[in-house]
């Protein structure tokens, strides 16, 4: 086995993989991404904890999402994860700001950033009530799902505070003011600008669509609106793909594919539950092998990286895994995408695709051959590992069938995470044993 992988590892389309990797990895923007992500691993580590606590509380004392202990519970979860976005926008423009050696305060870049994000995916809008007119903001942009914007915002807020620099566009102030007020007036006219830039933009969509969309919802509908021509079982292959591409590059896959198959979903559960009351035959629909994407440790199937990495001797892949593995049972693996990370990773986004088509087939094969029941069960919850399987069935080799994929779920991404690693751990050694002649050149 071991020989088989090296000789894959030596082969040419590694090679070019290997190649394209370092090549996105010496790119300010792509590594800007890359080190924008880590820094938000805190973030993601307390929402993916806040979420399996609400999970265990609610079922423990069937608590439900409408009743307002359930609320109050979840609420770290809202400024935690529910508002990721708006920590890797300012994140992304700190860190790029510093990789461009922009002649301003990376705080600054952030906060120009943020308001530019807010302005283009959540606007303030004001609303009436019986207390009078309340100002407003629409958080449900503003987390996983409004990444991809946050990371073009992120980015190109900066480029435009740079062109305002380098155009020498800034208020000047006397040396002797404090540098802390200097930045501040620094910013200002590249603040203009950024403002002007992206929020002209976002007028222009809602006047061009009626106030239909701002420009993140009409990334989010360009999207996902052809995914509905392909509610069958070749085109849940292709659904698949996608949500995982859009995680690849950014974007919140699975929310956006589950905007368009929640519908025909949620008609597949109904019909069977209307059926099994009847005691009538079950009948198969393609929207039920929309769980072969994230069965085994959420999207992508990406438990087997995390179990394997728990031995790695890649410092990074082992403690993003020991913080990964209880969310990643649960289904929740935004650290491993972040952490690993698998995002811009064009070695580890093989296996990120192919595992849920494998998982797909058997699925399909399992549903074929009646080896396990046909869901009727509607349960969208957060749940352990195979026990979503059995709430949907009430058949307890639904609840095996992820364990049973396990395995071929490791076969699937062992071979690409053994070439990561092994990568990562030889980028770590030379960066320790640079640090330690920097440290004996201190001393010298």
């Amino acid at each position: 086995m071991q020989k088989q992988i090296e000789k894959f590892a030596n082969s040419r389309f590694i090679i070019w993989l290997r190649n394209l990797s370092q090549k996105l990895s010496q790119s300010p923007s792509f590594s800007t991404i890359s080190t924008g992500m880590s820094s938000n691993m805190g973030i993601i580590l307390i929402g993916a904890i806040v979420q399996i606590l609400v999970a265990i509380i609610g079922i423990a004392f069937k608590i439900t999402p409408d009743n307002p202990i359930y609320q109050l519970i979840y609420m770290p979860y809202k400024v935690t994860m529910g508002i990721l976005a708006l920590f890797m926008t300012f994140s992304l423009a700190h860190k790029y700001t510093q990789k461009l050696k922009v002649k301003s305060s990376p705080v600054q870049a952030g906060f120009i950033a943020i308001i530019s994000y807010i302005l283009v995916a959540a606007p303030i809008e004001t609303i009436q009530s019986e207390a009078g007119a309340i100002s407003v903001i629409n958080i449900d942009n503003l987390g996983a799902k409004g990444l991809f914007i946050a990371i073009i915002i992120g980015l190109l807020s900066v480029r435009i505070t740079k062109f305002a620099i380098d155009k020498n566009l800034v208020i000047k102030m006397p040396e002797s003011v404090p540098q802390g007020v200097i930045e501040g007036f620094n910013s200002v006219i590249p603040a203009l600008l950024n403002i002007i830039v992206w929020y002209g933009l976002t007028l222009l969509i809602s006047y061009i669509s009626k106030g239909a969309f701002t420009l993140s919802s009409l990334i989010t509908f360009l999207l996902a609106y052809p995914v509905k021509y392909l509610e069958s079982t070749a085109g849940m292959v292709v659904i698949l793909l996608l949500a995982q591409l859009f995680w690849f590059f950014g974007i919140h896959g699975t929310s956006i594919i589950m905007s368009v198959v929640m519908v025909p979903l949620i008609a597949a559960y109904t019909t069977n539950s209307e059926l099994a009351a009847q005691s009538l035959p079950l009948v198969y629909s393609a929207m039920f092998l929309f769980g072969a994407n994230g069965s085994v440790g959420g999207a992508g199937n990406t438990l087997p990286i995390v179990l394997m990495g728990l031995k790695s001797k890649s410092k990074q892949i082992k403690a993003v895994s020991k913080a990964s593995l209880i969310p990643s049972i649960f289904g929740i693996n935004e650290p491993v995408v972040f952490g690993f990370p698998i995002m811009y990773n064009p070695i580890l986004m093989i296996p990120f695709l192919l595992a849920p088509i494998v998982y797909m087939v058997f699925l399909y094969l399992a549903y074929h051959f009646q080896l396990i029941s046909l869901p009727h069960i509607l349960v969208f919850a957060l749940l352990p590992m195979g026990v979503g399987g059995f709430m949907n069935t009430l058949d307890i080799r639904n609840a095996i069938m992820p364990f049973v994929m396990l395995p071929v779920m490791w076969l699937v991404w062992y071979p690409f995470y053994k070439i990561y690693e092994k990568d990562l751990i030889k980028k770590e050694q030379e960066m320790e044993k640079l640090e330690k002649e920097n440290k004996l050149k201190k001393q010298l």
